[in-house]
């Protein structure tokens, strides 16, 4: 897919229907040296340049098809950053990260490797409105991260939280923050 790129006839075509209609624009069309002509053949020149801009910023903001912006996404998805794997190998790491990771049944089987249920997830991100922050300036804009609450049932065996919680970490977005209460409120 993409943005298409049209041809310049194109754009000038369609720069020329957003002009009055009338002798005098058809004669100013007509002089390649007038204002005008000039005036369409620049702005054609920009809007090729901004079209093709816009179509690498499409792939750009793809995970499976980013080539500039590949750093930036591992920021975000991975928090680390994978520079001596392959572009192919990196993009595979992204893919997995950002497939529906907060999937409940997903988690549920992580807990369940260490022999713990979860009983409720509940997530938390504050309310913003406009450019408002209400005084958050702690860690970022309200936009780029959320609380995840994670009530867990240890089934009696406590000993592996540590363990479980780095898992469970590893596995959520780089923008999340975990909380966990276990058996019915110790946190």
């Amino acid at each position: 897919m993409g943005i298409i790129v049209a041809s310049s006839m194109q754009y000038e075509n369609a720069i020329k229907k957003l002009f009055p209609q009338g002798a005098y624009w058809e004669e100013q069309f007509a002089d390649p040296k007038s204002d005008v002509s000039l005036f369409v053949r620049a702005k054609i020149d920009e809007l090729i340049r901004f079209r093709g801009r816009m179509s690498n910023l499409y792939y750009e903001s793809r995970t499976e098809t980013c080539k500039e912006l590949i750093e930036d996404w591992e920021r975000v998805l991975l928090n680390k950053l994978n520079i001596g794997k392959t572009r192919p190998e990196r993009q595979e790491l992204l893919l997995l990260k950002g497939n529906d990771n907060l999937n409940f049944a997903m988690l549920q089987n992580l807990a369940e490797v260490y022999g713990f249920n979860i009983v409720d997830i509940f997530f938390y991100r504050p309310a913003f409105f406009g450019f408002s922050c209400f005084g958050i300036n702690r860690i970022a804009s309200p936009a780029f991260w959320q609380v995840i609450i994670f009530y867990v049932d240890t089934c009696g065996s406590s000993d592996q939280i540590a363990q479980f919680e780095a898992s469970l970490q590893a596995n959520l977005l780089a923008g999340s923050i975990p909380q966990f209460f276990y058996d019915g409120g110790k946190s």
